[in-house]
């Protein structure tokens, strides 16, 4: 099963430092409503109408997403669209001025410590449909069988190229944190406690190619950033998420 895994990464080649494939998209989701999710952004590539990796809005300035998202790139390679449900709407693009990645951020290691900061060269404007999403508190927990929404333009199945222009959104499940790690450790892959564990065990649903950095919330809260998982939406391997409130103190020493 190993050989299988996908870094929920954009539709490119970046995965080569891996000895296998971690990527992912929503399956099986919804078409996301007007305002529905005013903090959810897409990263596309700059001079190129190419959507590789979601993220959310933290503040007017900064955007959350996870690191292998942007790991070894630069600031003037990619744009911020914020405001829309439909991804070839570009009503608000904003340049992106600096990247900051964590400094422990490890793909060769289960991508422990995948997440990262955009900062962008003008504040996103103030309208109903740009909002920035809660943060956790420091001792929030998720507990066995939460129901939480994770949301993205990434493909709609593993075998397709092919993205929704309308932002989708599904439902998924936190799994039991032990149960997650002792599934992975059977394939010699590591789950640490930064990390959490979510899927559907009975529908294949979930993120997929290009949904990495995107917002898992539990009540509107961010609680996870789409990292990785085997192939999308299986029904026995859950996809990992960043653990948010395990990088509250990183993220107000950053964002700033």
């Amino acid at each position: 099963m190993a050989n299988t895994v996908l870094c929920f990464l954009a539709l490119v080649a970046v995965s080569q430092a891996l000895p296998y494939d971690l990527t992912p998209r929503i399956v099986h989701g919804q078409d996301a409503k007007e305002g529905e999710f005013p903090y959810q952004v897409a990263l596309k590539y700059a001079g190129i109408d190419f959507l590789f990796c979601g993220g959310s809005i933290l503040n007017e300035y900064y955007v959350l997403t996870a690191a292998h998202c942007v790991h070894g790139d630069e600031p003037d390679n990619m744009i911020v669209i914020a405001g829309v449900i439909n991804q070839k709407y570009n009503n608000y693009t904003h340049k992106v001025e600096k990247i900051i990645s964590h400094e422990k951020y490890n793909p060769r290691d289960s991508h422990v410590n995948d997440i990262a900061l955009l900062k962008l060269k003008t504040p996103f404007e103030k309208v109903q449909t740009i909002k920035s999403v809660p943060l956790p508190s420091k001792n929030e927990s998720t507990n066995e069988g939460d129901k939480v929404v994770v949301s993205g333009w990434g493909t709609l199945s593993s075998k397709s190229k092919a993205v929704p222009d309308i932002l989708q959104h599904v439902d998924s499940y936190i799994m039991n944190q032990k149960k997650c790690e002792s599934l992975y450790d059977e394939e010699e892959l590591f789950i640490y406690e930064t990390q959490l564990c979510a899927y559907d065990p009975k529908t294949p649903k979930g993120p997929c190619f290009g949904d990495s950095g995107g917002p898992l919330t539990l009540n509107g809260t961010i609680v996870g950033i789409v990292s990785w998982g085997f192939d999308c939406a299986l029904t026995d391997y859950p996809t990992i998420y960043t653990r948010v409130s395990s990088y509250l103190d990183w993220i107000k020493e950053h964002a700033v």
